[in-house]
């Protein structure tokens, strides 16, 4: 990634342009990956509820635990499902049932899917209703996923607003330099502006940062 931004940067802007893409190359791209991540932990999280339920149905259906998590591959999708495919792969090679519940919360990430797994290590630890436990499970899933709705609906108007205050100087600084060419180069040849052009763009960026972590949903 740095290698990639310092040639790109080097060939469009100069060198120094391209030093600066160089070093921060590296923590772009892995602030891309923990997005993916990310992205992907929420798409399991998202189906955490249906394996809980699937889970329930065959445990119901007088499967055991290890029966249960095969069977619920029939009915389970998304990446929730591909993660159970992989789980119940695990078991079809010789895995034990703990082990392989520990992989499946190890790799998701997932708190949900924590969850999940903690139910059924516990059950089988000291023995209880666990059918019931997961539906209970699914049922707090959806409550909270409800919830977290109606937070970012109720957060909405106040984040899109920020994001406006935020990109109303780089607005004007378009609008500025339509009306009178050359005046953003003016800005940067002075030791004095470009310093607080800087300043500024720095100020922006902490703001925009501040934004959208006050915006973000945390449980």
């Amino acid at each position: 990634g740095g290698a990639l931004a310092f040639a790109a940067a080097m060939a469009l802007l100069g060198p120094l342009a391209g030093l600066a893409a160089g070093a921060a190359g590296p923590w772009g791209t892995a602030r891309l990956l923990r997005a993916r991540r990310e992205r992907y932990r929420r798409a399991v999280d998202a189906g955490a509820g249906e394996l809980a339920v699937a889970l329930a149905d065959a445990l119901g259906a007088g499967h055991s635990l290890r029966g249960a998590l095969v069977e619920a591959t029939r009915s389970v999708g998304g990446r929730t499902g591909e993660e159970l495919r992989r789980t119940a792969a695990g078991l079809a090679a010789g895995a034990r049932t703990d082990a392989a519940l520990e992989g499946l919360a190890r790799r998701t990430r997932s708190r949900r899917i924590a969850v999940i797994v903690a139910a059924c290590l516990v059950q089988r630890g000291a023995g209880g209703d666990l059918a019931r436990l997961l539906r209970e499970c699914a049922a707090g899933f959806a409550d909270e996923a409800r919830l977290a709705d109606e937070v970012r609906a109720a957060t909405a108007q106040a984040r899109f607003t920020g994001v406006v205050v935020v990109a109303l100087p780089l607005g004007g600084a378009a609008l500025a330099e339509l009306a009178s060419p050359g005046f953003v180069a003016g800005l940067l040849g002075s030791l004095l502006t470009a310093w607080l052009v800087g300043l500024a763009v720095a100020l922006q960026v902490a703001a925009a940062v501040a934004i959208r972590r006050l915006g973000t949903v945390r449980w």
